[in-house]
């Protein structure tokens, strides 16, 4: 099983790749769209291994969504004590650290991943509402980001 290193490594050949192409077909005007786009096909190169329980990946995705559950629970008063929002964090977090799955089972998938990137680029056009082109930039990213792991762990 390759290593998150490995998996960056294989997702920048990828995105060098595109860069180039996109680049050469002026598919890029603004380069200020690389940096995130990039970024998000990195995170999303280690992302299917959220299912492994070994994984840094799901560690810090159990940290992320037990903050954003929080704060939602704090802006909508339901959490109003340091000691309430401490136990909530710690019991979120361990719930969501310790949610059984399966390894290499739905976020190793063909059909998950085209899903998954689709509905990531659909959001970011609906928030930003960025040209066809960009669409197009940005869906490539994605979903060789996410498919860079499948890829490399098939070889």
């Amino acid at each position: 099983m390759p290593s998150w290193k490995a998996h960056l490594m294989f997702n920048s050949f990828i995105l060098l790749t595109w860069i180039i192409l996109f680049l050469n077909y002026d598919f890029i005007n603004d380069y200020s769209l690389l940096i995130p786009m990039i970024f998000i096909s990195y995170f999303l190169s280690i992302f299917p291994d959220i299912d492994s329980t070994k994984s840094n990946i799901r560690n810090f995705f159990a940290l992320i969504i037990a903050l954003i559950f929080l704060i939602y629970l704090t802006f909508n008063s339901v959490v109003n004590s340091l000691k309430l929002f401490l136990a909530s964090f710690v019991f979120l977090y361990i719930l969501f650290r310790g949610f059984p799955t399966k390894h290499r089972g739905i976020t190793h998938n063909l059909g998950f991943s085209i899903f998954l990137s689709f509905v990531l680029t659909v959001i970011s056009w609906l928030v930003f509402n960025f040209s066809i082109n960009v669409f197009i930039v940005y869906f490539s990213f994605v979903l060789s980001g996410y498919l860079s792991h499948i890829i490399l762990d098939k070889l």
